[in-house]
């Protein structure tokens, strides 16, 4: 089992006469485009091609393979061009096109397989600010990249003759399918398979029922476990599911999506994180007009402008401060984008505001804040007897436990020495007990003791939490989960200084303090839990 770069080294030495294409070759070769090859894939019209081979010897001497992430496209290139099921394959009619003043960022090329057929990839979203305004638009609008790929298709055919497969990854898959649909029907007959991975639909608004109509059965729509890209205005056409080792929205890249043999690894049904955040977004863009989606678009990618983002990388780059100028600029934009800002926001809390609870209640941590969020509920709801209350029932409980585990020691065996200081320690730990409860009257004050203990142990658990998972949690986190700790101690030092001040105003700020710290960590741990990643090897040498 590995991913389609293992699927290129493992399968590199069928060729498409002993192995014919398939479906993880479609992903591969929609994922080849995603390099820039300007210069090196003889341009459009030009009636020259050039190998897959002869096409990476010249990319390498710009590229480093050494600086390569394990999810970048650099290593499609680089293990195709030693096999020769891919290195022979050729390439011609490179289109790059980067015109955002223009409303344009468009690339394609076309691949020449043995038996004659010819492979149009269109290439996906990039990460640059632009690219994504652009895919914005489809939700209201024709875009200029869907009329380049219908009329590049259109020459493509033109040109040469044999069958055709088309394809793309994310916009890609979505270029693919509007260049199908509004190809002439002579070039429509020519389609053997047209391949959306992981691509987006189309608005209902721009939709020609007939044209899709003509073209969806010979549409294969792929899409990993967590899928948002390619649910979006989804396809009214059957879905591959497939595995990915990808966390959340990382399974969008292809490179996550597993593959056994020469097929991806099937799943049944999408994750229900997956689902709920459909139904959030498809509630949100059906509750908007074309022209509240269309001034969404422009407000919120104008805000990202103004807070200096040139790709979707420098947004979480620059952290909260950055986040903050495009939210501040959204809430200055005009009315109809509030609107649909506000119900995005909306319908998404609505949507995921059970995602991981339940995982993070079951864990020790959760079940300490639960606690406290009771414990503070006990403290607003009886102010005047919770001291007493809260300490007779922690003392007669701690009284049963000592005895039970007096009665244990006294079976066990193990060195009479230790067993005798164990027995002498629970003595004495129910002997306390019972003298607290024979004292009614200094119970509150005992209380009062304990609950310092309790925040004592908690800046503990706040310090052990920051130590055990400082390789995952963020800043803010680190940093809020540091301040809990700190009001803790001081909490905990005053009731231990003071025990002897019991009053209704006391008790009340305790129990409205405890129900903000068990809260405060257990959002923490929830989004935390949400945020933290598989960490992949690097390289794919020892696989």
């Amino acid at each position: 089992m590995g991913n389609v770069v293992n699927y290129i080294k493992w399968r590199g030495d069928l060729s498409f006469f002993d192995s014919p294409f398939n479906e993880v070759d479609n992903l591969a070769l929609s994922l080849l485009i995603y390099n820039d090859f300007f210069g090196i894939v003889p341009v459009k019209g030009a009636g020259i091609k050039i190998s897959i081979k002869d096409a990476a010897e010249w990319y390498f001497t710009k590229h480093s393979i050494d600086e390569c992430s394990r999810l970048d496209f650099d290593w499609i290139l680089y293990y195709m061009a030693k096999t020769g099921r891919f290195g022979d394959l050729y390439l011609s009619d490179y289109v790059d096109l980067n015109e955002s003043e223009k409303d344009m960022m468009f690339t394609a090329f076309t691949v020449h397989l043995p038996d004659g057929t010819k492979y149009v990839a269109f290439r996906g979203t990039t990460m640059d600010i632009e690219d994504w305004r652009l895919d914005f638009k489809i939700s209201f609008e024709e875009i200029g990249a869907q009329k380049a790929a219908a009329e590049y298709l259109k020459f493509i055919t033109e040109k040469y003759s044999g069958d055709i497969f088309v394809g793309g990854h994310s916009k890609g898959g979505n270029l693919a399918v509007y260049s199908a649909m509004n190809a002439p029907d002579v070039v429509r007959n020519r389609i053997k398979r047209i391949y959306s991975n992981d691509g987006p639909g189309f608005a209902p608004e721009l939709l020609d029922e007939k044209k899709f109509d003509d073209i969806k059965d010979r549409i294969t729509h792929i899409v990993p476990t967590f899928c948002v890209v390619g649910m979006l205005f989804e396809l009214n056409v059957p879905h591959m599911i497939v595995a990915s080792d990808g966390e959340k929205i990382l399974q969008h890249s292809g490179m996550t999506w597993k593959v056994e043999g020469d097929h991806f690894i099937r799943k049944r049904y999408l994750s229900e994180e997956s689902i709920v955040y459909n139904k959030a977004i498809d509630d949100w863009i059906g509750n908007a007009t074309m022209e509240q989606r269309q001034a969404f678009t422009r407000d919120i990618f104008d805000a990202m402008k103004a807070a200096g983002a040139v790709s979707i990388y420098d947004i979480s780059k620059g952290g909260f401060h950055d986040f903050g100028t495009i939210l501040l600029s959204a809430a200055n934009s005009e009315s109809k984008t509030k609107i649909v800002f506000g119900k995005f926001f909306g319908s998404l809390w609505r949507s995921i505001e059970k995602i991981k609870v339940v995982d993070t209640i079951k864990s020790l941590q959760g079940l300490i804040d639960i606690f406290l969020i009771f414990i503070g509920i006990v403290f607003l709801t009886i102010p005047k007897e919770v001291y007493m209350v809260l300490g007779g029932a922690i003392a007669f409980v701690v009284a049963l436990w000592s005895a039970v585990m007096l009665l244990k020691a006294g079976v066990r065996d193990e060195n009479p020495f230790m067993k005798r200081g164990r027995m002498i320690f629970h003595i004495i730990i129910m002997w306390f007990m019972v003298f607290i409860l024979s004292n009614l009257e200094r119970i509150p004050t005992w209380t009062n003791v304990l609950m310092a203990i309790v925040f004592f142990s908690l800046t503990v658990a706040s310090v052990r939490y920051i130590v055990k998972n400082k390789a995952t949690i963020s800043g803010k986190a680190k940093f809020w989960m540091i301040l809990v700790a700190v009001v803790n101690l001081n909490v905990g030092i005053v009731s231990l200084i003071t025990p002897q001040r019991l009053y209704y105003g006391k008790s009340m700020t305790v129990g409205s303090y405890l129900i903000l710290v068990g809260f405060v960590r257990f959002i923490i741990q929830v989004l935390e839990q949400s945020q933290n990643s598989t960490e992949h090897s690097r390289y794919y040498e020892d696989d």
